[in-house]
């Protein structure tokens, strides 16, 4: 038993990197071999260009947050106390979108278009979450 009561990722092959990443506080992404493209989730060919192959690279963790909704009922245990909580979806400088959580701003504060950057939760020694907060000076 971790202590945390939230539903914690699945690792595997694929998504690796990118949670070792996290542990080091390094927002890293899949990229195409072939036409260079970020994408997540990992995956064997490249939805834009159809290739096949990626690498692993360090991206800035900055982005923009492009939609989120407020969950006001816990559907785990574990969010009890953070009712309402949000979700959202960060488009990153690199392109890819992401799910996350926007911290450090209250709910009513967020914006559809505010500039975020990454910022990391380590919520057991195994796993560090990526969750976002409103950026400083561009």
């Amino acid at each position: 038993m971790t202590g945390y009561g939230k539903p914690l990722p699945m690792t595997d092959e694929r998504n690796r990197p990118f949670w070792e990443g996290a542990r080091r506080g390094e927002l890293c992404l899949q990229r195409c071999v072939g036409c260079h493209a970020f994408r997540l989730p990992a995956s064997r060919y490249c939805p834009g260009c159809g290739g096949d192959g990626g690498e692993w690279a360090r991206v800035t963790g900055r982005g923009t947050l492009e939609s989120f909704c407020l969950f006001h009922k816990a559907y785990f245990p574990g969010f009890e106390g953070e009712v309402p909580y949000n979700v959202a979806v960060v488009r990153l400088a690199e392109g890819a979108r992401l799910f996350t959580n926007i911290v450090g701003v209250p709910n009513d504060r967020l914006r559809i278009g505010m500039p975020v950057e990454a910022c990391f939760d380590p919520v057991t020694p195994e796993v560090t979450l990526v969750k976002f907060k409103p950026a400083g000076d561009r």
